[in-house]
């Protein structure tokens, strides 16, 4: 549920923690959206942008990490199609995906299950 509050565990880590929990809710259900995630813990979207800085993180930088974590989870799944890992992880199209696996990774989605996961 969009709107449900975090549980009490939660509260006590820190913001990014947080946040990146959220994220990881959201993906699951689709898009990630900051005003979501915002309302989620309670405040403004101006109120997490200015704490997140005061960790020296950012929103998108976040959300980032999460993608990049879960894709490599997802690769593991050889059965997976990358066009579904690609939409599990909130990309419009298999190329934005394919681009941004590259850039943190060094290499295609394709060629690192090959090579890496053989």
């Amino acid at each position: 549920m969009a709107s449900e509050s975090l549980k009490p565990e939660m509260s006590k880590r820190s913001l990014s923690m947080r946040v990146s929990f959220l994220i990881r809710a959201q993906l699951a259900r689709g898009k990630v959206g900051v005003e979501t995630v915002a309302a989620q813990l309670n405040m403004s979207r101006y109120t997490l942008h200015k704490k997140l800085r005061q960790e020296g993180l950012t929103f998108a930088a976040l959300l980032e990490q999460v993608r990049r974590d879960q894709a490599i989870t997802y690769m593991k799944d050889k059965t997976k199609p990358l066009v579904e890992i690609a939409e599990q992880l909130g990309f419009s199209e298999l190329s934005a995906f394919s681009r941004a696996f590259k850039r943190w990774m060094g290499t295609p989605p394709a060629e690192y299950r090959s090579l890496r996961l053989s």
